[in-house]
């Protein structure tokens, strides 16, 4: 699949994802909301309009936030695959801001303290 294609189809299932959640397909509106929810630097209307236009995908760290904000599956966003496992679903569907503000902070950390908080978190899930 040529670099256009891809393009073009994370454009579609980009406007099927803010279509299904009830927002119009903008993007004045897909660069104010984003921006309200990603901690990084902001995002232009031009970027939100090349993504809407097909001539851009957004990197990992932005796809992480649409997929969050949009209740859609990363992988599903930026590939298409209709495989998402239960446990992802579910876990999105039960997301909300105060998890992604989380994950935000979470990928801001140096390695050796994302290892430390990981070990925490399956130290709790044993229990």
């Amino acid at each position: 699949m040529s670099s256009q294609q891809e393009k073009q189809l994370f454009s579609e299932r980009l406007k099927q994802a803010l279509t299904r959640a009830g927002y119009p397909i903008s993007p004045t509106f897909l660069s104010t909301e984003f921006n309200h929810r990603y901690d990084g630097q902001a995002i232009s209307v031009q970027s939100a309009n090349n993504w809407l236009l097909a001539k851009a995908i957004p990197n990992q760290d932005k796809l992480a936030v649409l997929s969050i904000w949009l209740n859609v599956s990363n992988q599903w966003l930026r590939f298409g695959d209709q495989d998402a496992t239960h446990a992802t679903q579910a876990m999105l569907e039960k997301s909300n801001d105060a998890d992604l503000d989380f994950f935000l902070k979470f990928k801001k950390l140096p390695h050796s303290q994302k290892q430390i908080l990981k070990q925490l978190l399956d130290e709790f899930m044993k229990h």
